[in-house]
């Protein structure tokens, strides 16, 4: 009889993938080709400097989350590129590129309290500090990079952590990838051209999702002057969380602002090899991102938007029995016609859950979303009109 890895050879393949000595050996080695880039750049004198990324944080009690990036200052932009095309695809290059910068110090500061940390592999750190009596809202973050000697600069970065209201009726928890930007992650070919030539300025918003958010967050025309129906409290906080990497950070926050969605800490990937991987679950990353705010945060309801394109049904749903007190509602809007039968089967999941008591609602675009959240009262019935005007004006 044929060994078991001639029989069933792509098997084989995927368990030796994700095997942790394939992935030690993988991690290994960018570790080696991170410190040569370095160890390169640094003997030529090609070595731009440091860069501090601080990404938007979050509180959970009294404990402040932050999470950065210490990597070399991003190459400068030619002016040579007329095609704002070509200008966009080397500037996304650039960022996926961008050399890491591992074992470097930083010191991490909100109001009067600090942190020290180490980067690790690519640079990223993580760092918690007790800040007790933060206010709801948006808190600003310091962090610093010392200078390693004489002949290098340090470096520092400013970000903001949210402090979420108590008050709010619910918190959101959105997608990205096609749940509010234009991603056709389900398309192959055109999703990797849609992130590697669009911008914060020329990535395509889902139809009416902005809307609908400012409608959740009752801020349809500025700070709410009054309470949206069936709420009592304070403005819900959004949360984003995306199996995209990291490296993409400054385009997705900047999209944001720029469609006018509310502003939110993002829940990103390093898509570099572990020691435990070398490709990462998306659906594992998600799954465990929101289930650290569903617990951090255990008297707040909660409304999840997807889409079916993905796994978001499936994660929601297992977030959903683990903790079913804290659903508000779960959106799924259908993606299109293209994965009819994924729409089949969440179709199914929808039906089932309802018939479980989960509010499960699978609905086919920003419009139809609208009217379910009117309908469990999480939204103003203001916020449909407003969904259907940003249609009309898209087309």
């Amino acid at each position: 009889m044929l060994p078991d890895e001639l029989r069933h050879p792509r098997q084989s393949l995927d368990r030796a993938v994700r095997s942790a000595e394939a992935a030690r050996l993988v991690a290994d080695l960018d570790r080696r080709l991170t410190r040569y880039r370095r160890d390169r750049k640094l003997g030529h004198g090609t070595f731009r400097g440091m860069r501090v990324v601080v990404h938007r944080g979050y509180v959970v009690g009294d404990e402040v989350r932050v999470h950065l990036r210490v990597m070399e200052e991003p190459e400068i932009p030619g002016a040579g590129d007329s095609l704002p095309m070509v200008s966009s695809a080397k500037q996304n290059v650039r960022r996926f590129m961008a050399l890491g910068l591992p074992q470097v110090p930083a010191v991490v500061r909100v109001g009067e309290a600090e942190a020290e940390v180490v980067t690790g592999r690519r640079g990223f750190a993580a760092a918690t500090l007790a800040v007790p009596g933060l206010a709801p809202g948006w808190h600003p973050v310091q962090v610093d990079v010392p200078p390693e000697d004489a002949d290098h600069d340090g470096a520092s970065g400013a970000g903001r952590v949210l402090v979420p209201d108590p008050t709010a009726p619910f918190a959101v928890v959105s997608d990205l990838d096609d749940t509010v930007v234009r991603s056709r992650v389900t398309e192959g070919i055109n999703a990797f051209t849609t992130t590697l030539f669009g911008d914060a300025n020329t990535r395509a918003a889902v139809p009416g999702m902005a809307s609908l958010y400012r409608g959740l967050a009752g801020t349809l025309h500025g700070p709410p002057a009054r309470e949206p129906s069936g709420a009592a409290g304070g403005v819900p906080s959004f949360f984003y969380v995306s199996t995209g990497s990291w490296s993409m950070y400054p385009v997705l926050t900047g999209f944001l602002h720029a469609r006018g969605f509310p502003p939110g800490p993002l829940f990103l990937t390093d898509w570099g090899p572990s020691d435990r991987y070398i490709i990462r679950s998306g659906a594992e990353h998600k799954r465990s991102a929101i289930a650290r705010l569903v617990e951090g945060y255990p008297t707040t309801r909660f409304v999840f938007v997807g889409d079916s394109g993905q796994g978001d049904p499936e994660v929601y749903l297992q977030i959903a029995h683990a903790h079913p007190e804290q659903v508000a509602a779960i959106l799924i809007v259908d993606v299109g016609a293209h994965l009819a039968e994924r729409a089949e089967a969440v179709t199914a999941m929808a039906a089932d859950s309802q018939a479980a008591g989960i509010p499960f609602h699978f609905v086919r675009d920003a419009r139809r979303a609208a009217e379910v959240a009117i309908d469990l009262g999480l939204a103003d019935p203001s916020v449909l009109e407003e969904v259907e005007t940003e249609l009309l004006a898209l087309g």
